[in-house]
């Protein structure tokens, strides 16, 4: 499918590694879930009326709900805990009237992770190239930069998210992924289910920022119909890959407020507490169970995903 939004991405050379491994319970910032020997982490954003971060919480302060049944908190790490960002930047050739604003907003994206947080960077369009696979981004603080350059007008978002969610699984820790695309995509070796599915069984958050116009111009009542579901569908795969990990999804309608954008996700990813328990009731594979954070602390906001499935055991 030829791509009807602008796309955008920006392909950086800064510093990240995966956080260690000793670190039990980890997740990605809102969403994330992992299961492994039936240890399930969750990412929680916690926030009090007025949408200010609360960062002093402890353990016995969290209450999780799993399908209705309190479960107990076995692990807990606070918001200081690095993570590993995985930038997953849409290149196709629409941005191209947009690099320098994006670079300048990118590298601004960047100066802000903190020292002992990784980068993984992809870029894609109608295929996935990694870009940098670093160390920690206190090791290239001086050295990072934003290099652009555009590809085909064709994209396949499915795939290189699929593509993106393989690489952080061998990744220790807690771990995101940043999705910047308009959202449009053909269907190639993944689809929008089998891609939102996926995200769903896995840890990383994902924050979606989609930016983009639909170019419609003059055209037959039938094509312009044609554009709007191909718009609808995007919105709704960007809108819910960040709502089933625990993420958020922003729309960028200006170029020139993207800096601020990234601003946003980079002060999300400090303010994620990780919690883990181990259920009371067996999993079974490809099994949906639903999850509730509380917080005892009266007028307290929690943001976290609401369920994971299962992953087959082979699979995890």
């Amino acid at each position: 499918m030829i791509r009807a939004f602008v796309f955008f991405i920006a392909v950086v050379g800064l510093a990240g590694r995966p956080v260690s491994a000793q670190t039990p319970v980890e997740t990605d910032p809102d969403e994330v879930v992992r299961i492994d020997a039936n240890l399930v982490t969750i990412s929680a954003q916690v926030l009090d009326r007025n949408g200010r971060f609360i960062a002093d919480l402890n353990k016995d302060d969290f209450q999780i709900f799993e399908d209705g049944v309190q479960q107990d908190v076995s692990l807990f790490y606070p918001v200081d805990e690095p993570f590993t960002i995985l930038f997953l930047m849409d290149v196709s050739g629409g941005m191209y009237p947009h690099l320098a604003e994006l670079a300048r907003a990118g590298n601004a994206f960047l100066s802000q992770l903190r020292p002992d947080d990784g980068l993984i960077v992809f870029s894609f369009c109608d295929e996935v190239r990694t870009r940098a696979d670093l160390g920690p981004v206190k090791e290239t603080r001086g050295v990072k930069k934003i290099k652009l350059r555009t590809c085909g007008r064709y994209t396949f978002v499915y795939d290189a998210v699929h593509q993106a969610l393989k690489r952080l699984k061998r990744v220790p820790g807690r771990k995101a992924i940043v999705l910047f695309s308009d959202g449009l995509s053909s269907e190639r070796f993944s689809t929008a289910k089998s891609t939102l599915r996926e995200a769903e069984e896995q840890e990383a958050l994902i924050y979606s920022v989609q930016f983009g116009a639909a170019l419609i111009g003059i055209m037959s009542n039938t094509a312009r119909q044609s554009v709007d579901k191909s718009i609808a569908r995007a919105d709704a795969f960007m809108k819910g890959i960040a709502e089933k990990t625990g993420g958020r999804h922003y729309r960028v309608e200006d170029i020139a407020d993207l800096q601020k954008t990234f601003g946003d996700v980079a002060n999300e990813l400090r303010r994620q507490y990780s919690l883990g328990y181990y259920p009371k009731v067996p999993l079974r594979q490809g099994q949906r169970r639903q999850l509730r954070v509380n917080v005892s602390r009266p007028g307290l906001v929690v943001r976290a995903r609401d369920s994971y499935i299962a992953l087959p055991r082979e699979a995890r």
